[in-house]
């Protein structure tokens, strides 16, 4: 893209706006530039949402050899976030936007790089401090060699909005065939204090005082709800029945 000849027809502004939102944001020859929407007409914008800024195809074969994580972002707000990533992860070696709020950040595998529940925490910390929403979907690290075919997988699953642990399972769970397992799905579709329950328990890593304080609940009553759970469908509320129960309720039919 020329800019010059986009700044003949378009109010462009080089940098980056102080409100993401509200703005086409765009990067040309290494350098930041956004036009605000109020300037465009939906036509137009539009327009560079689905041609001029489409997704492109994400391109691993120039990288050296090594070792490698993609890191997926997607929020209204990713030039924002983008911009402080590297500052962040000094491991990144890019981040490449693949639409107006998409893109993929590479990073290379060394010593310095943080643990996936070190790389978790920085990022809930970097959106609150920045006061943005966003989700993202943390890779693994796989060759350079075979990284397109992975980042397909990956940007499957993220698109599902499943991790690749559930993933896995939904996988799992499509070749069964199981009356019981029928049985307990459908019940759980209509209990609906039962599935708040498994979601709570499920987020907060069964942590029962994080859950209580979740469900805005006194710890005794959450142990009351699940012993009663218990009785009723023969599946305790931890562990591997636990990651099932969730599974059932949010994975399989996805």
């Amino acid at each position: 893209m020329k800019i010059a000849a986009l700044e003949k027809i378009f109010p462009v502004k080089k940098g980056l706006s102080d409100h993401p939102e509200s703005v086409i944001a765009f990067t040309t020859d290494g350098e930041q530039y956004y036009m605000n929407k109020t300037d465009l007409t939906s036509r137009e914008i539009s327009l560079f949402n689905t041609v001029l800024f489409a997704t492109k195809e994400m391109r691993f074969d120039q990288l050296s050899a090594g070792v490698y994580r993609l890191i997926q972002l997607k929020s209204e707000s990713f030039d924002e976030i983008a911009e402080h990533l590297s500052l962040i992860f000094p491991t990144l070696i890019t981040v490449e936007k693949q639409a107006s709020d998409y893109g993929v950040a590479i990073e290379k595998l060394s010593s310095d790089c943080l643990y996936e529940s070190e790389m978790k925490q920085t990022l809930a910390t970097l959106f609150q401090d920045l006061g943005v929403e966003g989700t993202y979907y943390l890779g693994m690290f796989y060759d350079q060699a075979v990284l397109a075919d992975r980042y397909q997988l990956e940007k499957s699953n993220f698109e599902q909005g499943l991790t690749f642990s559930e993933a896995l399972i939904k996988a799992g769970i499509k070749q069964i065939s199981s009356h019981p397992l029928s049985i307990i799905k459908q019940r759980l579709l209509t209990d609906s204090d039962a599935q708040a329950l498994i979601q709570k328990l499920y987020q907060n890593d069964s942590n029962q005082l994080q859950t209580a304080k979740a469900m805005f609940i006194h710890r005794n009553t959450l142990t009351q709800k699940m012993r009663k759970f218990e009785r009723q469908y023969g599946l305790t509320l931890t562990g591997s029945d636990l990651v099932l129960l969730y599974s059932l309720i949010n994975i399989a039919d996805k």
